[in-house]
């Protein structure tokens, strides 16, 4: 029976598609000068490693594709041919030929062949191209180790056949291959031998035949030189005895007359997993899955909440048994919902591997020198807000290099070095997650920014702060590009930032200086789904704030509440805050006694504001509801969650409270969130 590998084609594709970023991340940053061995390897280990997967789920044109794109890094890792930008921007645009093709394949639709073969020509144009530093055979002897490499496998059941042959194909373009011979060990297994003269590591070499066998499977003996008599040869991995007999996929054979096989190296199931498909450190698990998981977490939450509100008038001397009860299941509820939550954070590094690629290849469009550099690559946060995060930090990048940076000429003049800098920099602060985006370009233009605004139709004036002018690039179809081209001047790109960083429950702060360049601030919260909140009462309703938000709470004496153009402040350790009334602001009837409400200051980059409010019903943790998904948009709530009486509270936005106390945002942003 043959082998049947439509079941693992999935974790093919998403195993190639790690492969293609990590392809793009090592060219992107591999010094040309003086290119480092690893990395040479570990380029041309992504494009094999989808080669030898393409072959084996019968992809013809991807198989082809990649050998002939291996051939040549195969001579580049060599020394036979020097890398160069033009010849690496080759290999990138050959890269993409593959992600595309990959993903059509995915999808099933079509690929785009004449793309594939007009990048295969470039990659066969590089291979006729004269060595740039040959080797003499004597120096490629010394360098290519020889390996003797055995293979076992039960040959009647499980395709043996099917797979020898996709291991003769892959192994093809290893090196030079030799004596390929198979022996019968027994009546139920097969070992397939084969000696190989290549430049490879041992740990490539394993790592290119997992992909077919299990590593269990696998016996490889290596030479000290090339053409070592086979006695020299020294196991670099023996075949793993599973001495307790539990290794899950696999069952112990029958011993062997001739020679005792460890069980662990037997194919016999037809749940066999590739090897390379199988991590003991990891699982690969939809997302959906992990979403179900975190939102029936986040209903024990609430039952959890419920069952705590419906004992507070329980005497916990009468009934320590349930007290003490309810304690453990609240602490057990806090810490799975933490541990569920820990399984959706990821690092930023999945969106800021995009970024070199990106600031390269635009640099490079635009006639401009732009070092990129990343911080806190291994920041923690929601696998939702990365998904949507990914959009506005990419419009930042090319607005930076686009607008921002100037080109080398133009620096020159300014006595500023000819490459600009570009730094973008990730980091938790409290409960939110910051990102901020740094260029030393040319910074804002004020004056430029205020003709466009008016040429417009928009409020501006000159007696607005520059923080108040700057917010107006966000407004839809704001543009300063004097021409529209494909990169910008089409007045969409900080419009997208400020609705995908509003939609996240954040915000977007710019500081810039003229000349000196200009630093884009993204704050978001680190997940979307939990969320300490202090309950507060207003009229007889109740909302959440989030707690991270929250400076302090007073009562403050009234002599310490003025009034300033019809709008009230209070006086705070010596500074005037204005005040906001959530009832006025929902359209709720005020509370009767004013002069026993409590504000609650929030602080929000560094600006301050004062909500009225009737009571501080206490902390809690509460489970985020989409108030957009289920109902629509509505100014100045972020969400919505269940309490523990049954009861729906709205979670406000406390970064939009901040700006209508301040009235800081200008009327187009405002409107943005109505």
């Amino acid at each position: 029976m043959a082998l049947d590998l439509s079941r693992f084609a999935k974790a093919f594709f998403e195993e190639a598609h790690e492969h293609m970023s990590a392809l793009e991340t090592l060219l992107v940053a591999i010094d040309l000068r003086a290119p480092d061995n690893e990395d040479l390897n570990a380029i041309f280990r992504a494009v094999h490693s989808v080669k030898g997967g393409a072959a084996a789920f019968g992809h013809k044109a991807l198989s082809e594709f990649t050998h002939d794109f291996e051939s040549i890094l195969d001579r580049v890792r060599k020394g036979q041919l020097a890398l160069t930008k033009p010849r690496v921007n080759t290999f990138l645009k050959a890269g993409d030929i593959m992600r595309h093709h990959l993903l059509a394949l995915e999808q099933e639709s079509p690929p785009d062949k004449a793309a594939m073969d007009a990048s295969r020509q470039a990659l066969l144009a590089l291979s006729v191209e004269t060595l740039d530093e040959p080797l003499t055979e004597q120096d490629a002897s010394a360098t290519v180790p020889r390996y003797q490499v055995e293979v076992h496998l039960e040959r009647s059941q499980y395709g043996a056949d099917t797979v020898l042959n996709a291991l003769k194909e892959d192994i093809a373009g290893l090196g030079e291959v030799r004596n390929i011979r198979t022996e019968a060990i027994d009546e139920r297994l097969i070992a397939f031998f084969f000696d190989l003269d290549t430049d490879i590591d041992a740990d490539e070499l394993r790592e290119s035949l997992e992909f077919l066998v299990p590593a269990e499977a696998i016996n490889i003996l290596a030479n000290e030189r090339r053409g070592s008599p086979p006695q020299s040869a020294t196991p670099l991995t023996a075949l793993v005895d599973d001495s307790d007999g539990e290794f899950g996929f696999f069952e112990p054979p029958e011993p062997a007359a001739r020679q005792a096989v460890p069980r662990a190296a037997v194919i016999t199931d037809s749940d066999v997993q590739l090897s390379s498909l199988v991590d003991a450190s990891s699982i690969r698990v939809n997302v959906v899955k992990v979403d179900q998981l975190i939102n029936l977490v986040g209903e024990l939450v609430i039952a959890e909440a419920m069952l705590s509100l419906s004992t507070q008038g329980m005497d916990p001397n009468q009934e320590t048994r349930l007290a003490a009860g309810l304690a453990q299941l609240a602490r057990n509820t806090r810490d799975l919902q933490d541990a569920v939550l820990a399984i959706r954070m990821l690092p930023i590094s999945f969106v800021f591997s995009r970024l070199p690629r990106l600031t390269r290849d635009l640099s490079e469009r635009l006639g401009k020198e732009v070092d990129l550099e990343l911080f806190g690559e291994d920041t923690e946060l929601d696998k939702s807000v990365i998904e949507k995060i990914a959009d506005p930090l990419t419009h930042l990048v090319r607005n930076a290099i686009d607008h921002g940076i100037e080109t080398p000429d133009v620096r020159a003049a300014l006595g500023k070095p000819p490459n600009g800098l570009l730094t973008v920099r990730a980091s938790h602060q409290g409960g939110s997650i910051v990102i901020r985006v740094t260029d030393d370009g040319a910074g804002l233009n004020r004056e430029r920014i205020l003709a466009k605004a008016q040429e417009l139709g928009l409020d501006g004036g000159e007696t607005w702060e520059d923080e108040e002018v700057w917010q107006l690039i966000f407004t839809p179809g704001f543009s300063t590009a004097a021409a529209v081209t494909d990169v910008s001047g089409r007045g969409v790109g900080m419009d997208v930032v400020w609705q995908n960083v509003h939609t996240l429950g954040g915000k977007i702060d710019i500081d810039s200086s003229p000349g000196a360049g200009t630093s884009m601030t993204i704050r978001l919260p680190l997940t979307l789904a939990i969320l300490d909140g202090m309950s507060i009462s207003v009229s007889g309703e109740t909302y959440i704030l989030p707690l991270a938000s929250i400076a302090q709470s007073l009562q403050p004496e009234r002599s310490d509440i003025k009034s300033v153009n019809g709008n009230e402040v209070v006086l705070v350790r010596g500074e005037y805050i204005p005040i906001t009334s959530l009832a006025t602001l929902f359209n709720l009837p005020a509370s009767s006694d004013t002069d026993q409400a409590i504000l609650v200051i929030l602080e929000i980059d560094e600006k301050r504001a004062a909500l009225r409010v009737d009571e501080l019903l206490g902390q809690q943790q509460v489970v985020l509801k989409s108030l957009e998904a289920n109902y629509r948009k509505v100014s100045g709530v972020s969400g919505a969650t269940i309490l523990g009486d049954g009861r729906v509270a709205l979670i406000l936005d406390a970064g939009f409270l901040v700006s209508i106390a301040h009235s800081v945002a200008p009327t187009t942003r405002v409107a943005h969130a109505a």
